[in-house]
């Protein structure tokens, strides 16, 4: 693999990194890691119209999907939060990051209206494609869900009670993994976009009912 890849695959991460860790600004995270998000597809001419089309399998796959992985991370947390997270000092650390007043509407619009399409046209759109052309569907999906979940880890950890930060993004890499894989079937990336919707609406009720 060339670097021009390597860093198309590490390049989020490393937004996320310098954002959180160097900057220290959730606002400034979020320019750098969607700027890149947009840009790359973009300058890239990566962005195919036909990945788009809406059918009635892909929005069963998609939305079917996405409740289950909507169950699953509000429901999970719902019930054992209490061994996985310490709220109080949680409630801090996202005051901390800016949810708060007008941050909130600002992480309910990110989450569930940028945040899926920029990241399922980034990794099921683009970056699949490149992969797709020099390897298999195998390879193209696990190689997408393994870096889609680096960066995740990033944000996760200071969330999570020690080893459980590890844990806790083990379903984003399923969910990445499933996917690569419906995107590979239907050859469009709407079907992922939908799951992702629903799934980040279940991080939404964990803040919203949990958290705040």
């Amino acid at each position: 693999m060339d670097m021009k890849k390597v860093l198309l695959l590490v390049g989020p991460t490393l937004m996320i990194f310098i954002g959180l860790q160097v900057l220290g600004n959730v606002i400034a995270t979020f320019i750098l890691f969607y700027s890149w998000l947009l840009a790359v597809p973009l300058l890239g001419r990566g962005i195919q119209r036909e990945r788009f089309k809406v059918t009635g399998k892909a929005v069963m796959l998609g939305v079917g999907s996405g409740l289950l992985f909507f169950l699953f991370i509000y429901g999970g947390l719902y019930w054992l939060n209490i061994y996985l997270l310490d709220i109080d000092q949680l409630r801090v650390l996202l005051l901390g990051w800016g949810f708060s007043g007008r941050g909130e509407i600002w992480l309910v619009l990110v989450l569930l209206v940028a945040n899926p399409i920029l990241e399922e046209v980034y990794w099921r759109g683009y970056i699949y494609e490149k992969l797709r052309m020099q390897g298999s569907s195998k390879y193209a999906i696990l190689i997408t869900a393994t870096f889609y979940t680096l960066y995740h880890l990033l944000s996760v950890i200071p969330i999570f009670e020690g080893f459980y930060g590890i844990i806790a993004v083990v379903p984003v890499f399923i969910a990445g993994i499933f996917w690569g894989y419906i995107r590979e079937k239907t050859g469009m990336i709407t079907a992922a976009i939908f799951g992702h919707v629903l799934s980040d609406l279940g991080i939404i009720f964990v803040y919203w009912f949990l958290i705040r």
